[in-house]
């Protein structure tokens, strides 16, 4: 029997970039401390064939691929010293270059980043009385999103 490789959760890094040329560095924001994920979506287009047999029966549909996208989101603990960074990112039309990292896991197990132009779409600060507050954020993609393999 082959084990599954597997990723623990904390090892998905949101790695965002600081702008620098011509070496921009990624480094994970502590507010993103609990949960995190990537989500990919295509547009299609939806076309239906119909039967030439026995046109009175159901089509089958075929769909054609017409745009893609890719979301990330994030939730942890509010990181105080974090909050005014985000907040100028939301208030602004910037997009920032963001990694999502398998961290530590090598090239040879699949390991590796998404990377792509981002922009923070949403964000909310939410505490209820005697306890801690959280946050949560969601960035979209601004373009193309690549994937590059650790060697």
């Amino acid at each position: 029997m082959t084990a599954v490789k597997t990723l623990q959760g904390e090892k998905l890094l949101i790695k965002i970039g600081d702008g620098a040329t011509p070496t921009e560095t990624f480094t994970h924001d502590c507010l993103i401390n609990t949960d995190r994920g990537i989500a990919f979506e295509a547009d299609v287009t939806e076309i239906l064939v119909p039967d030439c047999d026995d046109p009175s029966l159901p089509g089958w549909k075929q769909r054609l691929k017409d745009g893609l996208s890719a979301e990330i989101s994030g939730a942890g603990r509010v990181h105080t010293a974090s909050l005014e960074a985000w907040h100028n990112w939301f208030n602004g039309d910037i997009q920032k270059n963001v990694r999502v990292e398998t961290n530590g896991v090598t090239g040879a197990n699949g390991g590796g980043y998404w990377q792509g132009a981002f922009k923070l779409t949403a964000w909310s600060v939410t505490g209820p009385r005697k306890n801690l507050a959280d946050v949560s954020v969601t960035l979209q993609s601004h373009g193309a999103v690549t994937w590059t393999d650790l060697p």
